[in-house]
């Protein structure tokens, strides 16, 4: 049952009407948990204005692999025939002058072979598009980094036709670890970020790599960047998990803040984001503030099939910077001490600039399993045509650190919330589907939800059904029974 919800509250006769109209398309508050998640899961439909990997015309984009690079190139072997030797152990003796003779030499078509040991630099900066990168072992070749708040461990601009496989990227960093996300680290160290694309670069596959020991983000696609796939790869322990951008996972982003009304960057190669992948991918706790964040109009990006734990804020956040038509499904999201996934932020202003405020339109989260999170999904501060179907909240026992919510409708419209199961959230306090209003946020008004749909969801052992705390709410269609 639907009833429609407007701020002028409905006479009572008006609701009765409502709901009995509502009715006739069927009440869908019955079966299972997992019923529900299979139906919803074989039934589901591509969201409006093809999110994700999709062309305008919604025919799917296949994001093309790298040209082959089948000649190896053995990084000690090619050294040494230059005069240069690599020492593999874990030490200040820098093997920077000697990886930096062998990537100048190699063609494209090359894969230069890193075998297990350690390799101490400050930063490859790779040169020459269709060049492999590829260690021994993930765990076993490690690229250790000088570099301290500053710079790349490695960076990939301008180029096309890379992999970079089986390593792990570190840094000389040993300093403290810090949990606190309202304060930066004072002993926080190491690159800004492990690996950075951007400035026109494409057809990029990062695969089966670490990063560890940064202060920013562990893999940054940045603006510029697009046919990339990040995939198999864990980042944990950064170095600070503070305000400012630090302590990401994983980042897809387009150039920079911008407020204007459409894409600023769209069809700019050094600047627009779009078709990244990241697949089965992980981050781990406690020292990540943020799995993945998505923001500056990056657009129709799929985050899938990837397990973030334990993060200090929201798990997968679309940062309010415009973000649009990006699918997000698939993935298990665990212990999150926010949200597990997040549209719109507030805060982020400095040097006179607006701060975050709106998500994008027409992304498209569905059919991800959010377990023991603080909240399941919440959607805020003026972001608008979102569509929330088909995922699991469940199973939040204990983790309070604030209000514990499964939805939260925050100031937004135009929102379609549908065939979501949210069971067994016996925290105090938890409330599966909450209204509220946001306060003024960068150049967003205050409001509330609005033009939002909610209907056919399940809500199973997990405290108040519905609760609306919004002043600011109206023309909503919202499930009357659960």
């Amino acid at each position: 049952m639907n009833i429609r919800n407007r701020k002028a509250r409905m006479p009572v006769i008006g609701m009765i009407m409502a709901i009995l109209l509502a009715g006739c398309g069927g009440d869908s508050t019955t079966g299972s948990a997992s019923t529900a998640r299979m139906l919803a899961t074989t039934s589901i439909t591509v969201a409006p204005n093809n999110p994700g990997l999709r062309e305008p015309d919604g025919t799917l984009h296949v994001i093309p692999a790298p040209s082959p690079a089948p000649t190896i190139v053995n990084v000690l072997i090619r050294a040494a025939e230059l005069g240069k030797s690599i020492d593999l152990a874990d030490n200040a003796s820098s093997d920077q002058a000697a990886i930096d003779a062998v990537l100048a030499t190699v063609a494209p078509g090359s894969t230069v072979y890193f075998p297990n040991g350690t390799y101490n630099v400050s930063t490859i900066a790779l040169k020459k598009s269709g060049v492999h990168i590829m260690g021994q072992s993930r765990d076993g070749s490690i690229i250790k980094s000088s570099l301290s708040l500053t710079g790349s461990a490695m960076s990939i601009m301008g180029l096309h036709d890379i992999v970079v496989s089986q390593l792990t990227f570190t840094s000389t960093w040993a300093g403290t670890y810090s949990t606190d996300t309202g304060n930066n680290n004072p002993s926080a160290g190491g690159p800004l970020n492990m690996i950075a694309t951007g400035k026109n670069t494409y057809n990029v596959t990062i695969d089966s790599i670490v990063c560890e020991k940064f202060d920013r983000i562990g893999v940054r696609i940045g603006g510029g960047s697009h046919d990339i796939v990040v995939k198999n790869s864990i980042a944990r322990n950064a170095t600070d998990v503070g305000g400012g951008g630090a302590g990401y996972g994983f980042v897809i982003m387009g150039d920079s803040h911008s407020d204007a009304t459409t894409n600023p960057f769209l069809g700019n190669p050094l600047k627009d984001t779009y078709f990244v992948k990241l697949d089965n991918n992980t981050t781990l706790a406690p020292y990540i503030r943020h799995g993945v964040i998505v923001q500056y109009w990056a657009h129709n990006n799929l985050i899938t099939n990837s397990h973030f734990d334990g993060t200090r804020l929201d798990s997968i956040d679309l940062h309010g910077e415009d973000e649009y038509a990006n699918e997000i499904t698939g993935n298990p999201v665990t212990n999150s001490q926010r949200a597990a996934i997040a549209l719109g932020n507030s805060g982020g202003g400095h040097d006179n600039v607006v701060g975050h405020d709106k998500t994008g339109v027409d992304n498209w989260i569905h059919d991800n399993d959010l377990v023991g999170n603080t909240l399941g999904i919440s959607v805020e501060f003026g972001t608008q045509g979102t569509t929330i179907e088909g995922n699991t909240i469940r199973d939040n026992a204990s983790l309070s650190p604030v209000s514990p919510r499964g939805i939260v409708l925050g100031n937004s419209s135009g929102t379609r919330v549908s065939g979501n199961t949210i069971a067994n959230n016996t925290v105090p306090g938890f409330v599966a589907f909450y209204l509220k209003d946001n306060a003024a946020e960068g150049s967003e008004p205050e409001g509330g939800p609005k033009n939002w749909t909610i209907t056919g969801n399940t809500v199973t052992n997990s405290g108040m059904a519905f609760k609306d705390a919004a002043e600011h709410d109206s023309d909503n269609t919202i499930q009357a029974t659960w």
